[in-house]
């Protein structure tokens, strides 16, 4: 592929991924919708029916509203870096900050549902590791680093962990789905396929652009060191 190339095909993926970005805001209004509810339906239970008799439950909305509203702001700012980005470089940086975030929250929210349960150490431990498991699977897909052997592993070490965890065949299954996605590339850990702005095929985008960047990038230094030692 010649440099004029590659640096169309960067184009077109910038402004396919842009217009996504764009069209994300439906995925803001519903973190901001359930957040919404869950912070209000907490309250009431809080100040009119005394928790239903179950006053655990209502910090735990309350929390949760919270962590869906903190996501809804930063979907909406990554969202909106991402449409204004200018060079290849900043899209990405913005895509990746965004991912450490979710992360995150991501991990915030499966700690306080261990700890919510009643489950044992060992349960508990199981649980926030099998987060890490994915997030790690994640990152390494994102960087198109998750090689197919690394991939059986940490499928085999996620169904263990989630085995001992003890949360429910529907959770340990939803969360194998979810490994098997990374592993297959179809999504990073966040992508969701049926919503507007980012899905599966933008994630894609995404892997294409950051392959294509480095290639850039090489090539430039390699020219770089080749000018110098002559």
């Amino acid at each position: 592929m010649t440099e004029e190339e590659r640096n169309k095909e960067i184009e077109w993926l910038m402004r396919s991924i842009k217009r996504s970005a764009i069209g994300g805001r439906s995925t803001t209004y519903t973190l901001l919708f359930l957040s919404i509810i869950l912070i209000a339906f907490g309250l009431i239970m809080m100040f009119f029916f005394g928790g239903a008799n179950d006053f655990s439950v209502v910090p735990l909305m309350l929390l949760l509203g919270g962590v869906f509203l903190l996501s809804a702001l930063i979907s909406y700012v990554s969202h909106k870096r991402m449409a204004r980005a200018e060079t290849p470089q900043e899209l990405l940086a913005a895509h990746d900050r965004m991912w450490k975030i979710q992360s995150t929250i991501f991990m915030v929210i499966v700690v306080v549902m261990a700890f919510w349960g009643d489950g044992g150490f060992v349960s508990k431990a199981c649980i926030i590791l099998s987060g890490l498991l994915l997030i790690l699977a994640g990152w390494l897909a994102m960087q198109q680093r998750l090689r197919l052997w690394v991939g059986i592993i940490l499928l085999i070490v996620e169904s263990v962990l989630l085995y001992f965890s003890r949360v429910g065949l529907l959770v340990e299954l939803s969360l194998l789905i979810a490994m098997l996605s990374i592993m297959r590339g179809e999504k990073s850990l966040f992508a969701n396929k049926d919503s507007e702005g980012l899905d599966e095929e933008d994630e894609q985008d995404f892997k294409r652009l950051r392959e294509l960047v480095k290639e850039s990038e090489s090539r430039i230094e390699m020219n770089t060191n080749t000018k110098n030692n002559e």
